[in-house]
């Protein structure tokens, strides 16, 4: 019975400790759902206008080069949110993993602080505790013996109560955690068929798409006749952006002793475009990325490749354009067949949007993040934003991938 207190001491670490280790796992769990939910959701919005995007192109035969490139973006979807599904499914059999450990551990708990209890009882029989304590105080050889039987008289008492009253706890925590195990279960069960259906809807797209190609094999003629077209209407937009970024740089030796040098607040503008790396809005409210930055190869024609300097986001017809940073407008134009662009200077940074209907500012404006700059251009039934980054460094002028710096949504 000397042992009593480091037993009793011994006994509420182990229990705490127990309770930190498992609601630890339970907060860490909890935000990597919380993350994994959000993020679903981000991709099922994107899925739904990219539906309603196909919705709107579906009765036009002319749009089934768009329509192939909505069907490829959706697929891209609708592959991350299988992906998505089975994180969430390791996820679950971690959570399964450490609650069965946490059980095993409680019924090994459980069975010790029994075994201990027995014990515990017996010795305090032994020592005539339990059928008659009293005469074990009274059969102390002196006062002072008497004083510490009763000491331990009451420490046995109070260690007995607690003990009592920590099985009762575990056992309550032990049948919670059974609980939360079969609720476990069930949502993996309606995860795993949350993944059978996408990857059904996954299947129905593949089968969209090879029809579509199919489609798009009589028209040849007609598609590379588009791609010259694009190609033309491309080379002007870079030229003219190049021109006018020349322009700048121009003037800017011309007044700074022939060197390219930012203003203080060029600078100061700079480094707060920079600092928003992989944090800019979205040019429009609501959109999917069609065509990507860099050399891509035509979804429908083998050997033909585009180059892209920026990157192409559908979205519904009438949608604003929005500034994805403040700045100063540098300028606008219009080109034939491609609609208005304009162009945004952020320090070393200049923001191009392109395939506008209309643009709603004028050179030398200053426009906030998040304000309407104008209005995507619908042509064929296909409403697109050209959206490009370019970066001033020196002498040189550059393209940048603007994927790279849109926040991801």
């Amino acid at each position: 019975m000397s042992n009593a207190p480091a037993f009793k001491a011994c006994l509420r670490g182990l229990l705490l400790a127990s309770v930190a280790v498992f609601g630890s796992l339970v907060g860490v769990q909890a935000q990597n759902k919380a993350a994994l939910q959000k993020e679903r959701d981000a991709i099922q919005s994107k899925i739904a206008t990219t539906e309603k995007l196909l919705n709107q192109t579906a009765s036009s035969k002319k749009d089934a080069l768009v329509q192939l490139r909505l069907v490829n973006e959706r697929m891209n979807l609708r592959e991350q949110l299988i992906q998505h599904h089975q994180a969430e499914i390791r996820a679950l059999e971690r959570s399964m993993t450490n609650t069965d450990s946490e059980i095993r551990s409680l019924e090994g708990h459980i069975a010790a602080m029994k075994d201990e209890y027995a014990r515990m009882i017996q010795a305090a029989y032994k020592h005539s505790l339990g059928h008659n304590p009293w005469m074990y105080v009274f059969a102390a050889e002196d006062f002072a013996q008497a004083v510490i039987r009763f000491q331990l008289l009451q420490s046995y008492s109070s260690l007995r109560k607690e003990q009592v009253e920590q099985i009762q706890g575990s056992q309550l925590e032990l049948a919670e955690n059974r609980v939360s195990l079969k609720a476990k279960r069930a949502e993996l069960e309606g995860v795993l068929a949350d993944v059978r259906s996408e990857r059904n809807r996954l299947a129905n797209d593949r089968n969209q798409r090879q029809a579509l190609v199919e489609s798009l094999k009589g028209e040849e003629s007609r598609l590379r006749a588009q791609v010259q077209q694009a190609e033309a209407e491309k080379k002007r937009l870079n030229d003219a952006i190049r021109k006018i970024i020349e322009a700048e740089l121009k003037a800017e030796r011309e007044s700074s002793a022939g060197e390219f040098a930012l203003t203080p607040e060029g600078k100061i503008a700079s480094a707060a475009f920079e600092r928003n790396h992989s944090a800019l809005p979205w040019p429009v409210l609501r959109g999917v990325l069609t065509a990507k930055f860099g050399r891509q190869p035509h979804p429908s024609l083998p050997g033909i490749t585009i180059d892209n300097n920026g990157i192409d986001i559908s979205t519904e017809a009438g949608s604003s354009v929005l500034s994805v940073f403040s700045g100063t407008v540098s300028s606008t134009f219009e080109i034939p067949g491609a609609g208005w662009t304009v162009i945004l200077s952020h320090g070393a940074f200049r923001t191009v949007y392109s395939n506008l209907m209309k643009a709603t500012v004028t050179k030398g404006g200053q426009v906030e993040a998040g304000e309407k700059i104008g209005t995507v251009l619908t042509a064929n039934g296909q409403s697109t934003l050209h959206f490009e980054v370019w970066r001033v460094q020196g002498s040189s002028h550059s393209p940048q991938d603007p994927a790279q710096w849109l926040v991801r949504h």
